[in-house]
């Protein structure tokens, strides 16, 4: 029986298994995209960074990001920041598959910036700054593993401290899904042949010259941002949404 489990596990972590797996989601993302009817609301947002050539920072949240990448103009660099650990190989070859560039590493949580660096943390920050300052977006999660789910973090932040770009919110959804609720994002699968929204949010600058207070500051406001446009996305679809309400700094910090 070990030996079976052995065996098992190399070819779940084997090359080829990785890469089947990669395709056949990639595969799923664009039937969905195909056949769902998707309302999309301020599109004229990442539009006008597009035509001017300028960069950002495309921010979701965990669980609801995975048909984002169609919306995306595959004449523009988009470098999606994706862990080095776990499931992160499969990612990595699925946001390929999407047309899209990556980053390894990962962010820093709530408070927890200096223990990225655990995970590549301070390299993936670096690496997002230099993209963003030179020719390509990066998009990546404002949540990690293992959560609290949408609760943003501060890597985030501060990449677009440092860059000097701005965050723009989306979120995304359809009508017919199935939610992963043993997984710590919920994790969304969406269905084909439904509604879909995509809806994104307004730039959010992040000023340079920030204490530890005005960090966690708007922190908090790229979580409500985030949130809000989660609860429109879910309202276009005709669903209720649990992230209405707006955090508070001192509600986050206590």
């Amino acid at each position: 029986m070990s030996t079976f489990k052995s065996l098992s596990k190399k070819f779940v972590k084997s090359s080829f298994f990785q890469g089947f797996v990669a395709q056949a989601i990639a595969s799923y993302v664009r039937l969905v995209h195909l056949t769902c009817r998707f309302n999309q609301q301020r599109s004229d947002i990442p539009e006008r960074f597009w035509s001017a050539d300028e960069t950002f920072l495309c921010a979701t949240w965990h669980g609801q990001n995975v048909i984002l990448p169609p919306f995306w103009h595959n004449w523009r660099t988009l470098k999606v920041l994706v862990s080095k650990h776990g499931d992160g190989e499969i990612v990595a070859r699925l946001v390929h598959n999407l047309g899209l560039s990556t980053i390894r590493g990962s962010g820093a949580p709530k408070e927890q910036l200096h223990k990225s660096k655990e995970k590549g943390g301070a390299a993936a920050l670096r690496a997002m700054v230099r993209a963003l300052q030179s020719d390509a977006s990066v998009g990546l999660t404002a949540d990690m593993p293992p959560g609290p789910a949408r609760v943003a973090g501060l890597g985030i932040v501060m990449a677009a401290r440092l860059s000097g770009r701005p965050i723009v919110p989306v979120a995304t959804t359809t009508r017919g899904r199935i939610v992963l609720g043993n997984t710590w994002d919920r994790f969304m699968i969406p269905l084909p042949f439904t509604r879909g929204a995509v809806v994104w949010g307004e730039p959010i600058y992040i000023p340079r010259d920030l204490d530890e207070q005005g960090l966690e500051e708007w922190r908090v406001k790229v979580e409500n941002a985030l949130n809000q446009t989660t609860a429109e996305a879910d309202a276009l679809v005709g669903r209720l949404s649990g992230t209405a309400r707006q955090s508070t700094p001192q509600e986050a910090g206590s």
